[in-house]
């Protein structure tokens, strides 16, 4: 009996390994047509991000997804250790690490466990696209607080104004994000509001890149600014600040204490 399924009949090449999960990716890999739309490899956040710090050092990226803005962390001289959770994800980080020849280091785990972001200090703590798929993103600061002078957030938020929303997102609010479940979390003498948000029919998708658990929690943006800064951040830069992004309002912030 001739066993073909788990082996491949192609010529060896770069792109067979791209072909193991068809329609799952969500990045666009360069040179490898069958990958995603998303132009993570190229991705302005992550330069606006780089123009503003100095010298390159030990960045602990959360969240790589496949390893987009890791490859742009390591071009522009940071020595990157990026740990992701999702199993799928993962791999495809692998993937393209051996496709570009990348230097990073990827481990496999969920980063609120086992202390491990506190474990050591690190010269910049890198999350883009990971805070508003936290249950609980309030911990996640805290612990991101204590172990670097400077963090990184590409973030959701929660806007109240509902007339700054996308057309196509809007309506969804109430049945989404659960804005009349709001919860109150006290830091000191603050209020931070949190929404959860459900996933719903992205839960389906092959290539789902979210949270461990069926729902999030998105911060208020303010409440989000002023934890930063209760947490020791004590100047904050914003950048691409988009209450109408189609998934829901966005912006990105640059801390340092």
């Amino acid at each position: 009996m001739l066993i073909t399924s788990r082996y491949v009949s192609e010529a060896p090449s770069d792109l067979n390994a791209f072909h193991l999960f068809p329609g799952t990716w969500s990045s666009r890999v360069p040179g490898i047509s069958s990958t995603g739309l998303a132009n993570l490899f190229r991705d302005e956040r992550v330069k606006w991000c780089l123009s503003s710090l100095d010298t390159p050092g030990d960045v602990l990226e959360l969240g790589p997804l496949e390893g987009g803005h890791t490859w742009q962390l390591e071009q522009a001289g940071w020595k990157v250790t990026a740990v992701e959770a999702n199993e799928l994800a993962f791999i495809k980080c692998l993937l393209t690490k051996n496709y570009l020849g990348m230097k990073a280091k990827f481990v496999l785990g969920d980063f609120t466990e086992g202390g491990f972001i506190t474990k050591r200090k690190w010269d910049l703590v890198f999350a883009s696209g990971v805070l508003y798929h936290m249950a609980d993103p309030v911990s996640l600061l805290k612990d991101i607080s204590m172990a670097t002078d400077r963090i990184f957030l590409w973030t959701h938020y929660f806007e109240p104004d509902l007339s700054l929303w996308n057309e196509s997102v809007r309506h969804k609010v109430g049945t989404k994000w659960l804005v009349y479940s709001e919860q109150i979390i006290s830091v000191g003498n603050h209020k931070i509001r949190i929404v959860p948000q459900l996933y719903e029919e992205a839960l389906g998708w092959a290539g789902f890149c979210g949270g461990p658990k069926n729902y999030s929690s998105w911060v208020y943006k303010d409440d989000l600014l002023n934890l930063l800064k209760v947490l020791g951040f004590s100047k904050l830069e914003v950048g691409f600040d988009d209450p109408g992004h189609v998934n829901g309002p966005s912006f990105a912030v640059l801390a340092s204490k």
